[in-house]
């Protein structure tokens, strides 16, 4: 994460139920992240869905990390809506992300697949201003 940047409530959320923070693209900066999402999700009294979201978010953020030729931030967002707690990866990427089943040999190229076997499905969606964000939910 950046020093600036901390964790914080979203200025538009009224409910307090969603976290943006801005983190640098470096490997880094992933752990600062896990510890926030479990933080938070301790905070709202869904500590249950503790494991399943911290290793969703390291997945879609190491993703986004790796994929980004940009030094801009990138925004992850957790929001704990009606029925889901969903999970949201923004980037300076404009390419779309591709589940695909790696060979016994290769070290990565799982991370979709992991998070489709835990979340149910991903999405990803392309923005406007040549950005895209990765995402998926679990039900509360």
């Amino acid at each position: 994460m950046t020093s600036t940047d901390l964790p914080r409530l979203d200025a538009h959320d009224t409910q307090g139920r969603r976290l943006t923070m801005f983190v640098l693209p470096e490997p880094h900066c992933v752990r600062p992240v896990r510890h926030a999402v479990k933080a938070i999700l301790i905070h709202w009294e869904m500590a249950h869905l503790t494991d399943d979201a911290e290793l969703l978010t390291t997945e879609l953020l190491t993703n986004a990390i790796k994929h980004t030729d940009s030094e801009q931030p990138i925004r992850v967002t957790i929001a704990l809506e009606q029925r889901w707690l969903a999970i949201g990866i923004r980037d300076r990427s404009a390419s779309a992300p591709q589940a695909h089943r790696a060979t016994a040999c290769q070290e990565g190229g799982r991370g979709l697949l992991l998070v489709e076997s835990i979340a149910g499905a991903w999405a990803y969606r392309l923005h406007l201003d040549g950005t895209k964000t990765v995402s998926c939910r679990l039900p509360l």
